[in-house]
């Protein structure tokens, strides 16, 4: 097992070697940039799923100004910043499965998250309408075990109270959701073009989806920056 680790490390060691030596590079590669954040991970022991633009450039950066950092603390959105020459960041999702399991004991009751009140299916879940109850609960799987989990979300479907609630019971958390209001940004060579929009579809960091200018009724494609943004132009040179 020392064996193993000390192989590990020595390999993250020379990949970061190769990656920040190389003189000739003038910028980076949204490949290299995921093999770096996955080193990065891997280090930390967190599984590792990164969905990035392999072809995307970004600015040259060096070792001693690049700094990569968890900003969820669940390890599900990575910060990648880079402090100079050329200053830039971008957030990257990390789409893995947290979800903590619950030893069943069926001698005793659980401790479970339910609603104080029954909501139907597309409503959002406010911490007000969260309580904490004993059950006898047979079925562990995806018993949501945090209340973070819920503050916010949607529910997928309908929910009595008092029943124990379950990560299947709610709508998937999307960066962007269908119809919801973004910024639509047009970066051009030396101008920089926004109007209001809403997003046709749903989707995660770096996604293509459709989106309606809302001034002139154009639909176009673009790229999910964040939950208010949406790029036509994703490319950086």
């Amino acid at each position: 097992m020392v064996i193993d680790m000390i192989f590990k490390f020595l390999s993250i060691f020379i990949f970061l070697v190769l990656f920040f030596t190389n003189s000739h590079s003038k910028s980076i590669s949204g490949d290299e940039l995921k093999l770096l954040v996955e080193n990065w991970l891997t280090q930390h022991n967190v599984e590792a799923n990164i969905n990035i633009l392999g072809k995307v450039k970004y600015p040259k950066c060096s070792q001693e100004n690049l700094m990569i950092s968890d900003i969820s603390g669940t390890n599900k959105l990575i910060k990648v910043s880079c402090l100079a020459p050329n200053e830039w960041s971008l957030i990257l999702r990390n789409k893995i499965n947290i979800e903590r399991k619950i030893k069943p004991n069926n001698d005793q009751l659980t401790n479970v998250y339910a609603l104080n009140k029954p909501k139907r299916s597309g409503s959002i879940i406010n911490k007000e309408d969260i309580i904490m109850i004993k059950k006898k609960i047979s079925n562990i799987n995806g018993l949501i075990i945090e209340e973070s989990d819920l503050v916010g979300r949607k529910l997928k479907k309908s929910v009595s109270a008092n029943r124990a609630l379950y990560h299947n019971s709610l709508k998937k958390d999307w960066l962007i959701e269908k119809d919801s209001h973004v910024l639509i940004e047009n970066n051009l060579p030396f101008i920089t073009i926004r109007a209001e929009g809403i997003a046709l579809e749903n989707a995660d960091f770096g996604d293509k989806l459709k989106v309606k200018n809302l001034k002139s009724g154009k639909i176009v494609f673009g790229f999910a920056e964040n939950r208010k943004k949406i790029l036509l132009n994703a490319k950086q040179n």
